[in-house]
């Protein structure tokens, strides 16, 4: 009887420690994704940021499709005197 109560106690305590440990690397992945997670703030600076290079690129297309952006208007002029032997 006093065998079936030290393995009892045995197979107890190695239950706690187990649980401990799992316990303990529970808190250390919850810690971990404390450090990690971005803010309120981080997302709002990075959805600015988005929105100024979304509105960029629109404005870039708009002045595209219109004719009016000085680069690629420069580039195509460039292009057709090339293939016309002028440049």
């Amino acid at each position: 009887m006093d065998k079936k109560i030290n393995n009892e106690a045995q197979d107890r305590e190695n239950a706690d420690n187990e649980l401990g440990g799992r316990i303990d690397e529970t808190n250390t992945n919850l810690d971990n994704l404390d450090q990690n997670k971005a803010t309120h703030d981080d997302v709002e600076e990075l959805r600015g940021e988005m929105y100024k290079i979304r509105d960029n690129w629109n404005d870039r297309a708009s002045h595209i499709a219109r004719g009016t952006d000085i680069e690629t208007t420069k580039a195509v002029v460039e292009q057709i005197l090339q293939e016309k032997g002028l440049m």
